[in-house]
C-alpha cells in the first residue's frame, strides 16, 4: 500500500458532514450536535469569518476535525469546488445539510426580479445542485441529505415574502424529487422550522403574536432543529419526508 493510500485510509475513520451556512444560528447548533456525535465537519460560510473561526475552535474542542470553506453558492463553479475541497481533505462525505438561506421581503417593485433571482439561487438552486455534486461521495457510504425548508413553504402566508415562501415550497418539492433521483443509495429529507429565528425587525408585540399562533405557544430553540436533523440522519428507513418542528404552528 502506497503512502497516498495510507493517507486516504486515515481520512475515513469518522463520518463527515457538510453544513452550509454554518455560522448562522441554526447552522452553529447543527454543527455542534454533529460534532458531539463524532462527525468531522466541513463548515461552509460566505462572509462570517470571525464566527466560523470561533465555531472551528468549538467543534475541534469536541475532538473532531473541521475544514472551513468560503464560497458564494450562487455560482455553480463554486458548488463543484466545495465538493472538491471536501474530497481532498476527507476523501468522504456522509451527510449534506443544506442550511444556507436568504430571508428578506420582496414587495412588488422595479428591483423585485433581481431580488427574486437572488433568493431562488441560494434557497433552491444551490441546495439542488450541491446535492447532485455531492452524490458520488455520498453514495459510497449510503449517506443522506437534509434540507432546511420552512413551514411557510407549505403555507405561504407571509405578506411581501412571496419569493422566500415560493423558494421554500420549491425546495420541499426538490427534496422529494432528490429522494427519488438519488435513492436507494442516498436518503433525502427536510426539516421545516417554525418560530425559532424570529426576524430582528419584529417588535415585542409582533413576536408575542407570532409565538401565540402555535399550539405550544412558545418559541423554539436552534437545538430543537439540530435534534431533528440528527434524528433524520440516523433513521435508515425514512426518505422523501418533511419533518415540521414548529411547536404546532401548522395546526393553527
Amino acid at each position: 500500500m502506497g503512502e497516498r493510500d495510507k493517507e486516504n485510509e486515515l481520512k475515513t475513520t469518522r463520518p463527515v458532514a457538510l453544513v452550509t451556512g454554518s455560522s448562522s444560528l441554526l447552522g452553529e447548533a447543527i454543527c455542534l450536535k454533529l460534532a458531539r456525535a463524532g462527525y468531522d465537519l466541513a463548515l461552509h460560510y460566505q462572509k462570517s469569518f470571525l464566527k466560523i473561526r470561533k465555531l472551528e475552535k468549538n467543534v475541534r474542542g469536541l475532538g473532531v476535525d473541521s475544514l472551513a470553506i468560503r464560497a458564494d453558492l450562487k455560482e455553480p463553479k463554486n458548488v463543484i469546488e466545495v465538493i472538491r475541497k471536501i474530497k481532498r481533505r476527507f476523501n468522504r462525505l456522509d451527510l449534506l445539510v443544506n442550511n444556507a438561506s436568504l430571508f428578506f421581503p420582496t414587495p412588488p417593485s422595479k428591483e423585485s426580479l433581481s431580488q427574486w433571482e437572488r433568493i431562488f439561487q441560494v434557497n433552491l438552486f444551490a441546495p439542488y445542485f450541491l446535492s447532485q455534486a455531492a452524490s458520488s461521495l455520498l453514495k459510497k457510504n449510503n449517506g443522506c441529505i437534509l434540507n432546511l425548508t420552512d413551514i411557510y413553504g407549505e403555507n405561504p402566508i407571509l405578506k411581501d415574502y412571496g419569493a422566500y415562501c415560493l423558494s421554500k415550497a420549491a425546495l420541499i418539492s426538490a427534496t422529494r424529487l432528490l429522494a427519488k433521483e438519488l435513492g436507494p443509495e442516498i436518503r433525502v429529507n427536510g426539516v421545516s422550522p417554525g418560530a425559532v429565528k424570529i426576524p430582528k425587525s419584529y417588535n415585542p408585540v409582533q413576536r408575542k403574536k407570532l409565538i401565540e399562533k402555535s399550539a405550544l405557544q412558545k418559541q423554539g430553540k436552534p437545538e430543537d432543529i439540530a435534534e431533528a436533523v440528527f434524528f433524520l440522519t440516523s433513521q435508515k428507513f425514512i426518505t422523501g419526508q418533511i419533518l415540521r418542528v414548529d411547536g404546532g404552528r401548522f395546526l393553527i
